[in-house]
């Protein structure tokens, strides 16, 4: 079962990196938003690695509630 979860990072990340990683971006002025679903902690991981290798900062994780209160 994946959980979904929202990566905020400083600067933009494209749309190719975001739909290589399975997740969404919004761009927003300083920092980009991605969000979208992680089938498990290796999963978050690898995303976080990749991110981490390509420079970008990362400014916040946190894991979105589910919907439907379940």
């Amino acid at each position: 079962m994946s959980l979904n979860y929202e990566i905020r990072v400083r600067g933009r990340v494209g749309e190719h990196l975001a739909d290589a990683l399975g997740l969404e971006a919004e761009t927003e002025p300083v920092e980009t938003v991605l969000r979208g679903p992680v089938t498990d902690q290796e999963g978050l991981h690898g995303i976080l690695e990749h991110l981490q290798e390509l420079g970008l900062e990362l400014v916040e994780v946190r894991q979105l509630p589910r919907k439907g209160g379940g």
